[in-house]
């Protein structure tokens, strides 16, 4: 039977923190201020990066230490001021980022060290200086605790000849009261005076906060003794799979349900709001509604690191395009539900190629524009009206409207004396197979960038919008739910129907008499609601349930809804049934898109109730071209 390895959990640990730690490398390297050997940026990649060597070390990944140990070499030369990268060298440090993430990859695989990898030797220095170094060594209860292993030391300390090591063990105690977790030995080991005091150093470079240790030189040259006190380790934290959160997170959902079947039981038996049952139920109700924010908060994550690659992305586009373009963020420590920023990927991957090759102009034409020859390209990420908000906006030339027209006239899109608005026109971008580039590259002309982007948001519930000015450039708008698990929701009575407003959407409820209705000069009919003119939109017939029209009906009960953009319109609705939580269901999955539906929930007597997509709606109620609120937009007020 196969005996498994006892330092198979501890490598585990030190790849899953090396995600971590290339993460925080490639921050500091998409840093600006990286050139300034004075700013954390190149300290915090050289941490990064020593951490990593340190780890490869102790647990004899001998090829990754030596690729870490030359990277650190490389930011040491910055660090130190010796050096000042230019565009050069941080493609070469971008590119040694690479090769040092497929190291660790090759060794979490236990694949073979590539045939380009450096072999590994010592960074051994001649010092003339005679003498001999005492090295003093006696590690800490937490060096043991957090898998480093003193071996892997002393073999690197005595890899050169002459070495002698002696281990101490006076302090070692009987068998009957021996603490296996405690450090007993200490071992001294004596070297040749010629080698530089860093080597020795370099060591101990990942345990110096994990031991007691003196290093001195002596004989002639000597040098005093530096003693490196042992510390406490830092926060402590856990690493957990993603399925068992995602586990945890459907139960939480499953205990919501649960939780509206016992109010809706509470309440068919005709208990008082001040009944013991139903205050034990609300005082439950405040338990579920914590849990439900405590593994909410283990679920989300900042969307920095989606940002980080998107960096990447720009630069490798803008190398091969032969463009200078800088990728700047805003917002990236807005957190959102993890599977959100996993569908994200490949979306925002087309748009920024596409930014780069179509929306910025090249070197030469920008400088005829009167344009800074680099290229800005924004992405911002904001939580607006209950949805998550990415913003990818350009400084470039803007959609070629006249182009796109004609492309679409010649493929049968649009009829030849058609007129398009501009909405109309940029939709027409998300056609399958759709582009306007003239030739053929391996970043432009099949078509498929725009169509994967929409059709990849239209999965998990998300919508993309389009805004560009001629010579000005262009902004996309995503916009996609919060969470893909529970959210807070005002349910409605329409025709029969029960349906989920979000209630993060849900600005104001209330009767629209006759003083509050009118009509504009299309007869579109509006109502007042919160000092502005909205379109008073009827739920049954937008969403096609078969209801007779309400809309010009004085005791219609409307709901006031906006969008991410805060655009508004008065949703006219039969009754308003309550406010609760609902567990979101997946129903693109099945059914396909459903024009202003998002999702579906069931509720607490076992039906299914539909969720509403309010800006899905606000776009069907104006159509192209049209305005969802004919009066100037005013600050929303919060709180």
């Amino acid at each position: 039977m196969h005996k498994p390895d006892p330092l198979d959990e501890i490598r585990l640990g030190f790849f899953a923190e090396c995600e971590d730690l290339l993460e925080r490398l490639l921050d500091a390297l998409a840093d600006p201020c990286l050139m300034d050997p004075t700013h954390d940026a190149i300290h915090q990649a050289f941490r990064a990066v020593h951490t990593i060597k340190g780890g490869a070390a102790s647990l004899g990944f001998d090829v990754l230490m030596a690729e870490a140990h030359g990277f650190e070499n490389r930011l040491d030369q910055i660090r130190t001021g010796l050096a000042m990268p230019d565009a050069r060298e941080l493609s070469a440090l971008l590119a040694a980022a690479d090769k040092l993430s497929a190291e660790v990859t090759a060794a979490a695989e236990n694949q073979p060290a590539r045939k380009d990898s450096a072999p590994v030797t010592p960074a051994l220095l001649t010092n003339s200086a005679p003498g001999v170094w005492t090295v003093r060594f006696k590690p800490s209860a937490a060096l043991y605790a957090t898998g480093n292993e003193p071996l892997h030391i002393l073999n690197a300390l005595t890899a050169c000849d002459g070495a002698t090591v002696h281990c101490d063990l006076t302090a070692l105690p009987g068998l009957e009261v021996i603490d296996p977790e405690a450090g007993y030995l200490v071992w001294t080991v004596r070297l040749p005076a010629d080698l530089p005091e860093a080597t020795l150093r370099e060591a101990f470079d990942f345990v110096d906060d994990l031991c007691d240790l003196s290093i001195a030189r002596r004989g002639p040259g000597a040098t005093p003794a530096r003693n490196t006190a042992a510390v406490a380790p830092g926060a402590t934290t856990m690493r957990v799979e993603l399925p068992r959160v995602d586990r945890l997170m459907n139960l939480v959902g499953e205990l919501v349900i649960s939780q509206s079947i016992l109010a809706s039981t509470l309440a068919d038996a005709g208990h008082d709001r001040r009944s013991p049952p139903v205050l034990a139920f609300e005082a439950q109700a405040l338990l579920v509604r914590e849990l439900q924010d405590a593994v909410m908060a283990i679920r989300t994550q900042p969307i920095k690191p989606l940002f980080l690659r998107m960096a990447r992305v720009l630069r490798e586009a803008a190398a091969k395009l032969g463009k200078s373009a800088r990728l700047v963020c805003e917002g990236d420590t807005t957190e959102v539900d993890r599977a959100i920023i996993e569908q994200l990927a490949e979306p925002l991957t087309h748009m920024i190629r596409n930014a780069v090759d179509h929306g910025l102009e090249p070197p030469a034409r920008r400088r005829a524009n009167g344009k800074s020859e680099t290229g800005d390209i924004q992405l911002v990420a904001a939580n607006r009206a209950g949805r998550f908000i990415i913003e990818l906006a350009d400084d470039g030339a803007g959609i070629d409207r006249p182009r796109v027209r004609e492309i679409a006239t010649a493929r049968g899109l649009v009829a030849p004396d058609q007129i398009l608005s501009d909405m109309e026109t940029d939709a027409l971008l998300f056609q399958p197979g759709f582009s306007t580039a003239r030739e053929l590259t391996a970043h432009s002309g099949r078509g498929v960038g725009m169509d994967v982007v929409r059709s990849t948001l239209g999965r998990i519930g998300g919508r993309i919008s389009i805004a560009s000015t001629p010579g000005a450039g262009t902004r996309f708008t995503l916009s996609l739910p919060l969470t893909l698990a529970i959210l807070d929701g005002l349910l409605v009575s329409v025709a029969g129907q029960i349906l989920v407003i979000p209630l993060a959407s849900a600005l104001e409820t209330g009767l629209v008499g006759d003083a509050g209705l009118r009509h504009d000069l299309s007869g579109r009919t509006l109502a007042r609601m919160q000092d502005r003119h909205v379109p008073f939109v009827d739920a049954g017939q937008i969403l096609r349930l078969g209801a007779p029209a309400r809309v010009d009906r004085p005791d219609g009960i409307a709901v006031l809804i906006a969008d991410e953009e805060d655009r508004r319109i008065a949703l006219v609705v039969d009754d308003i049934l309550e406010q609760t939580q609902v567990v979101i269901k997946d129903l693109i999955s099945h059914c396909g898109p459903v024009p202003g539906i998002a999702a579906a929930t069931i509720l607490g007597d076992g039906r299914v109730a539909l969720i509403l997509d309010p800006g899905a709606l606000v776009g069907i109620a104006c159509g192209p071209g049209r305005m969802a609120d004919p009066t100037p937009a005013r600050p929303r007020k919060t709180g």
